[in-house]
């Protein structure tokens, strides 16, 4: 039984046909295009919150763990690829010694039957040498040979494009060149080194000098791609690697500063064109390398190219108004921060953190959309890819600042505020969101601006609402037009209703209303207290400007809205989840550039593949293999043709070869008479 194995030839076990197979291949290559679809499609190597926010904590631990975050670079990708590797070359090396023998065959051997049964083939009426048949065919461009047999027949044997069989040669080989440079540029070793605890990702640290010495990896590292953002003025010569659960730094030979960064903006606020002044320095000599690179303009170094892959904000230095929300007082505090960076906040006895996220210089958004009332104010778009499309109304809507309130329990809530008023319908807005979770909308706190577009009037009426005293008299002025008869019932109705709206607007109104009246008289009601609100609320906006010296603001239409909006933005100030209103007021923005830097020898090969494989295209498809015969036998020529793909050329070529030889043959018959 071992034997008869043994005497099995390599290529002829099944496990060896199986893996050269065509099925197989083209199966891996099938496997191959649907993750290149899925990474083309997906985004690759984002940060983990924004793939938390598009695709919640589900689906982002289930893309996680199939590794489609980062496709290129996972096991089962590496896997097929290497599978693909193993069957192409197996497969070459079943095929490329028949093909080279075929190739540098002339098919002397050919019998007279086959070369009868030959589509293309026809028996001469004249006579021609066996060498003069061989120079004709070596003038059509054949590479010819003459061959005499034991039975005394002579057989001329031709071939033209020989070469064909090297397009098969080359397609194979370039898939496995191109697969060979993929797999050097996909972290197969750094895997490999995860895989058996040399090198170790670090989850934890947040600086590069917090790193332990196994997560950090040297520059003699054979291939990388890691990102790393620098602000104006400060350097690196580091960069920071996504693996597995982790990160990683890869130190790298040379130093970047970031000299200055540059954007350009369209009038629609779409960044045009964004450009870095850098200054690298090299490690091991000093020497310095001053270069601008922009986006598809990169720098090398090292076998190192830098590539300009985005911008951030690189800590701006902010201002805003701060207003104690439990303190009535209208009067705001001046708060300065600087973004991407934490602070504490002590209110009290209560001790809070503010951590500041990215502040933005520029927010362009789709205007046309609906307002706020109808359907959400949407998100700032920062990067936006179609400003052209019909239907809509880009416009910069300012700067605006994200940042969380964070409790001595460790819980946050998120908000991002608008330095300048934003338009809703009518009116204009300063508008803050909160959100609880990156999976969340903004839930949005429109406040209204007041005739000079600031929010000095809303928050004096908040400080007169809170003050009893005054709102008393306001329900006195309100109240003067009412019947004697009925004047102090009416009094201590708008009394009572403003006060209730006082303490917690709408929601604590609606709750009384539920609460205290019968079912069935509930919506008469509310509808009564509404009208009394308005009339005392309106009153308390006159009295409120008076008091506080504002500029007086005769009713108007605009008035109204003011009113109801204000209203509004107090129902939903007695609900807002953090213990200060924060609303920015100035900036000094700084900004910070993000350097893509990757070291890919395997480009070289990928290169290199892709010329075998044009190579190989044109081989198979624009050099055709012809062969040619004349069997010089028992008194009579026989000439036959074949191709091996596209015979319609030979249709042609065949009656044509076949008059020349005739013609030839008298030719040289009438110079012998």
């Amino acid at each position: 039984m071992n034997q008869s194995e043994k005497s099995v030839p390599f290529i002829r076990r099944p496990w060896f046909a199986f893996l050269s197979s065509m099925r197989f291949a083209v199966s891996l290559l099938s496997l191959l295009g649907v993750a290149s679809i899925i990474g083309t499609v997906l985004q690759q190597n984002r940060p983990q919150a924004d793939y938390l926010v598009k695709f919640g904590p589900f689906w982002t631990q289930i893309y996680g763990f199939l590794g489609l975050f980062d496709v290129y670079a996972s096991g089962w990708f590496v896997a097929i690829m290497v599978f693909l590797v193993l069957s192409t070359g197996l497969c070459l090396i079943r095929n490329v010694p028949p093909f080279l023998h075929e190739a540098r065959s002339y098919r002397e051997h050919a019998k007279e039957k086959s070369l009868a049964a030959m589509r293309y083939s026809v028996v001469l009426d004249g006579a021609v040498s066996p060498e003069v048949a061989q120079r004709y065919l070596e003038v059509q461009g054949f590479s010819a040979k003459t061959v005499k047999r034991e039975d005394g027949s002579v057989l001329v044997a031709a071939k033209k494009g020989a070469m064909n069989k090297w397009g098969y040669i080359c397609a194979h080989a370039a898939l496995i060149v191109i697969c060979l440079g993929g797999l050097i540029d996909s972290n197969l070793l750094l895997k490999l080194g995860i895989l058996s605890g040399r090198i170790v990702p670090d989850n934890n640290a947040v600086f590069a000098k917090d790193f332990k010495p196994e997560s950090v990896l040297g520059t003699g590292n054979l291939s990388f791609r890691g990102n790393v953002n620098i602000t104006e003025g400060q350097s690196a010569d580091v960069v920071f690697l996504n693996a597995d659960k982790g990160m990683l730094v890869q130190d790298l030979p040379f130093e970047v500063k970031l000299k200055k960064f540059h954007i350009d903006f369209y009038n629609t606020g779409m960044p045009r064109d964004f450009a870095s002044d850098l200054e690298v320095t090299d490690k091991e000599t000093g020497k310095k390398t001053v270069q601008t690179i922009r986006v598809n303009h990169p720098l090398t170094l090292h076998g190192i190219t830098i590539y300009q892959a985005s911008f951030a904000d690189g800590g701006s230095d902010l201002k805003f108004k701060a207003w104690n929300l439990a303190d009535p007082s209208r009067a705001p505090v001046t708060l300065r921060a600087t973004s991407m960076r934490e602070f504490p906040l002590d209110i009290g006895k209560t001790k809070y953190r503010l951590e500041f996220d990215k502040f933005t210089a520029l927010n362009v958004e789709d205007m046309g959309r609906p307002s706020e009332k109808s359907g959400g104010v949407t998100a700032a778009i920062n990067d936006v890819r179609a400003v052209t499309q019909e239907g809509k109304r880009f416009t910069n809507i300012g700067p605006s600042v994200i940042y969380r309130v964070r409790d001595s329990a460790g819980q946050a809530v998120e908000y991002k505020n608008y330095m300048l008023p934003v338009k809703q319908e009518e009116d204009y807005f300063f508008i803050t969101g909160t959100r609880t979770g990156l999976e969340q909308q903004y839930r949005w706190l429109r406040i209204p601006v007041d005739k000079a577009g600031k929010i000095d009037t809303f928050m004096a009426l908040r400080e007169f609402l809170r003050d009893d005293a005054a709102r008393n008299k306001a329900v006195e002025e309100a109240t003067q037009g009412a019947p004697a008869e009925i004047r102090d019932q009416f009094k201590l109705a708008a009394a009572n209703t403003l006060s209730i709206f006082a303490r917690g607007g709408y929601l604590a109104l609606d709750q009384f209303v539920t609460t205290t009246i019968p079912k069935d008289q509930q919506e008469k009601m509310q509808g009564y207290f509404y009208q009394m609100l308005f009339g005392v609320m309106n009153a308390s906006l006159d009295e409120t400007l008076k008091k506080y010296k504002l500029p007086q603001w005769p009713q108007d239409e605009a008035r109204n809205r003011f009113l109801l909006n204000s209203m509004d933005a107090y129902t939903g100030l007695t609900e807002y989840p953090a213990p200060m209103l924060l609303q920015l007021d100035g900036y000094t923005e700084v900004r910070s550039s993000g350097l893509q830097m990757t070291r890919s020898p395997g480009a070289s090969l990928v290169y290199l593949g892709s010329l075998l494989l044009v190579l190989g295209t044109v081989f198979m498809f624009y050099i055709r293999e012809k062969r040619a015969w004349l069997l010089f036998s028992d008194g009579k020529i026989r000439f036959a043709m074949s191709s091996n793909r596209n015979e319609r050329d030979l249709q042609k070529e065949f009656p044509q070869h076949t008059e020349r030889l005739q013609q030839l043959a008298k030719d040289l018959n009438h110079e012998q008479k």
